[in-house]
């Protein structure tokens, strides 16, 4: 998420007159993702210049899930041997190239890896709005877990995709989605009303900014079991810090680790984090 804040004032000192659900997704579309050349500027990622993707060809599988909503384009980064796999939900800007760097460094940790983009976004069909990116989400999931060679199948989202990842832990609680083991967030947020009067600065209900939802401490409180692990920048500028205490705190009976990264944004986390970062994912999805 980079800009939802920066617009939620405006929008609430029209008295509720304009919405900012638009800004919570900022897609671009894509013809296809050229791994390999080093020259796609769709895969200038957050992390790292643009290069060759590391993760060969012969590692790669990209393919649709078909959804109420239109078809949700994947691609699944395979280990060569059995191991655990990761969906990865990615942010509100750009599509699945913005964050290849991102899979690559989950990815060389050891595990299968699949990202995939929400509808409107790279190849994916349709427009973006909580249910499509739901429905999106747990087709992705679904598809993962019909994978051979996968182990324990675990969540990460990244501010926006926060919110598929505790939605979709919320469902695999109930039954209603494949077990999953754990989750991960990074920079994610609270809920919508929460983040909007972080840019407001005053208690307004949020529903007179936004339609949207995308409650993730109603979700996080209704887990019961799972192992969490959360991660912020202490310098987030776009999703405040407060929103990890808050995610937490309705997750509490999980015991969740929390890490708060000094000197990291919204966008380094990884980078900032450095060695620590794989530690933690390491040790949270240990056997």
């Amino acid at each position: 998420m980079r800009r939802g804040t920066i617009f939620a004032a405006a929008a609430l000192a029209l008295g509720g007159c304009v919405t900012v659900d638009g800004f919570f997704f900022n897609p671009s579309s894509s013809d296809g993702y050229d791994f390999d050349s080093g020259g796609d500027p769709d895969l200038q990622g957050e992390l790292t210049d643009l290069h060759p993707s590391t993760i060969d060809a012969a590692h790669r599988t990209e393919g649709f899930v078909d959804t109420a909503h239109g078809r949700v384009h994947f691609v699944l980064a395979r280990q060569d041997r059995d191991a655990d796999a990761i969906l990865y939900s990615h942010g509100n800007t750009g599509n699945l190239g913005l964050y290849w760097d991102r899979v690559e460094r989950l990815y060389a940790l050891g595990f299968h890896v699949m990202i995939y983009d929400y509808p409107g976004f790279g190849l994916s069909e349709g427009s973006p709005g909580e249910p499509e990116v739901f429905a999106a989400a747990q087709a992705a999931l679904e598809r993962l877990s019909e994978e051979p060679g996968v182990g324990r199948r675990w969540l990460y989202g990244y501010s926006l995709g926060g919110a598929p990842t505790y939605e979709l832990a919320a469902r695999a609680d109930r039954g209603e989605a494949p077990e999953v083991a754990g989750l991960m967030s990074e920079a994610a947020w609270c809920s919508a009303e929460d983040l909007l009067q972080d840019g407001a600065g005053v208690r307004v209900p949020g529903h007179f900014a936004t339609r949207l939802a995308l409650d993730n401490c109603a979700r996080a409180a209704e887990l019961t079991g799972g192992r969490v692990l959360m991660m912020h920048g202490e310098e987030d500028r776009i999703i405040e810090v407060r929103h990890v205490a808050l995610l937490s705190e309705a997750a509490a009976a999980l015991e969740p680790r929390v890490e708060r990264v000094e000197g990291a944004g919204h966008t380094d986390l990884p980078l900032i984090a450095g060695d620590a970062y794989d530690g933690w994912i390491r040790e949270l999805t240990a056997p």
